[in-house]
């Protein structure tokens, strides 16, 4: 499936004029990008669909520590890709333009990743849902809060870490005119949250940030 490269998200960082379709993603149409459009337009490892295609088959590319087949599979905030045969490893973030950018990370980071709690339903045994900004859902009896961050190892499906909105937590933001963006909050008072960033103060919504640490 395809679509026109007018009505793509403006999160790809691709130029708006040359072939008139591109691949859709699999899911999260609005906050992913396809892994070919990585592969091909920002690490200019593939040229053409038939080659990602090959790259697939021989299981050279992982995604999140996982073995894909589907050059449309969706990466969102955060995802990690594996390149066996280069010996390379990303992670998919946000750039101070506003489009998806590739940071180069170890290994062992590739198997971790954050997400960001967006609502949770309680169960029996003391236990809740959590589901997550990327569509992802755990099982937990952790306690933790809607718009809180943890740190998911995405081999065990287990949560490592926590990290709870609070004052002087370092942040992402992930939606707005300052989608990109790195701060640290330095003051809550009830919905309202304050980001310092390079000496600028700004109010933001909690579904506008992701603690990252």
């Amino acid at each position: 499936m395809h679509k026109t490269r007018q009505n793509i998200s403006r999160l790809w960082p691709i130029p708006r004029k040359g072939t008139k379709y591109v691949i859709v993603p699999s899911h999260n149409h609005d906050n992913g990008i396809p892994l070919l459009v990585v592969m091909r337009d920002m690490l200019k490892v593939v040229k053409t669909k038939k080659e990602m295609k090959k790259i697939l088959l021989g299981k050279e590319v992982l995604v999140n520590g996982n073995n894909v087949t589907e050059e449309n599979i969706s990466l969102v905030l955060f995802d990690t890709i594996s390149l066996k045969a280069e010996g390379k490893y990303y992670r998919l973030i946000y750039n101070v333009n506003r489009k998806f950018s590739l940071k180069e990370i170890a290994e062992k980071e590739c198997v971790e990743k954050i997400a960001k709690v967006m609502n949770k339903k309680v169960l029996r045994g003391n236990k809740s849902q959590i589901n997550f900004n990327d569509g992802r859902n755990l099982i937990s009896k952790d306690k933790i809060s809607v718009g809180d961050s943890v740190l998911i190892n995405m081999k065990s499906k287990k949560i490592e870490k926590i990290m709870p909105i609070k004052e002087k937590s370092k942040v992402l933001v992930i939606k707005g005119k300052h989608l990109g963006t790195s701060g640290v909050i330095s003051k809550i008072e009830d919905e309202r949250i304050i980001v310092k960033a390079d000496d600028k103060e700004f109010d933001i919504k909690n579904n506008e940030i992701m603690v990252v640490e």
